[in-house]
């Protein structure tokens, strides 16, 4: 077995939307989502500008242009109107009609700008890709310099916009060489895969032990759908046995997946048992009631813990 590295990872600052991480060139064009500096493209210096700064900045420049055409028009109104009548009504409407153009700009400023973004990402398709292949490329090159740390973080942070496979094995791949702690800004349903792959499930196994919290309805979906092939691995069921201790978390989860439960109550440590007594006491029946007061029968019948509950 590999021997295991002490590492420290930088916390994982997440966005609303995962678009709003990508950086364009203002050179080249192509698209990052590294946070660099320098454009690794081109390698033009400061280059790099937030997209939806991009965006804004473009409509802002569009609606500078809508309003010197309006002011333009006012002008020649103004230079042919014919009477001090006509010139004063020309601006009292000029005035109204800034007026209503102001407000409707500012109104609808944040749906021109997501227009904008769109455009965009359509215009540029094929430098976002080839951008986000050069950061992956990048990502590799630092891994090959022995920096496991740096290269999972930026694997991560090409994942949160390339959702394949491939890229999640490699997460996890790195993510195997290192002493995973309780204080480390983890993830695991960004990794889940739709195949069943091993170290994914022996990732979600030592996730099962020290994040409990990071155990939700996707991963226990997945657990379940390859349930036949984890117990086929030599520490199959123990991790299946972890996976059931992470149900034990919520009330919510005992009630969706009692079958889960059922099959591998026997296995839980005495902390995690306790709580599922006390959830299936307060149920009171059911299968997974009948199982949980059998195995309390036969283990736990006389523990002082156990008693008054």
């Amino acid at each position: 077995m590999m021997k295991r590295i002490a590492v420290t990872l930088k916390p994982y600052h997440r966005e609303p939307f995962a678009y709003q991480k990508l950086k364009i060139c203002r050179n080249c064009r192509h698209f990052t989502v590294l946070g660099e500096q320098n454009c690794m493209s081109c390698g033009k210096t400061g280059a790099l500008q937030n997209v939806e700064k991009k965006a804004a900045g473009i409509v802002r420049s569009d609606q500078w242009l809508t309003g010197l055409i309006w002011l333009l028009l006012i002008l020649v109104g103004l230079i042919f109107s014919s009477s001090a009548l006509q010139t004063v009504l020309l601006i009292a409407a000029a005035a109204a009609a800034a007026a209503l153009l102001w407000t409707l700009q500012k109104r609808f400023t944040p749906a021109l700008r997501r227009i904008q973004l769109q455009k965009m990402f359509q215009q540029y398709g094929y430098e976002l890709a080839s951008g986000l292949a050069i950061d992956h490329q990048a990502a590799i090159r630092v891994f090959q310099e022995g920096d496991k740390p740096r290269t999972y973080e930026m694997l991560r942070e090409i994942g949160s916009l390339v959702h394949n496979d491939q890229l999640k094995l490699e997460q996890i791949m790195l993510l195997q060489t290192f002493q995973l702690r309780k204080d480390m800004d983890l993830m695991i349903e960004p990794l889940l895969m739709d195949s069943f792959n091993p170290d994914l499930v022996s990732y979600i196994g030592e996730i099962a032990k020290i994040r409990r919290d990071l155990i939700k309805k996707n991963t226990f979906r997945y657990v379940l759908q390859h349930e036949m092939h984890i117990l086929n691995m030599p520490s199959g069921e123990a991790i299946l046995a972890s996976v059931a201790g992470a149900a034990v978390r919520k009330s919510r989860y005992m009630t969706m997946y009692p079958y889960l439960l059922i099959r591998y109550a026997r296995l839980l440590p005495k902390d995690r048992f306790l709580r599922l007594y006390k959830f299936a006491k307060s149920v009171r029946s059911g299968p997974l009631y009948d199982e949980v007061m059998r195995l309390y029968e036969e283990k736990y019948k006389w523990d002082p813990e156990f008693q008054n509950i």
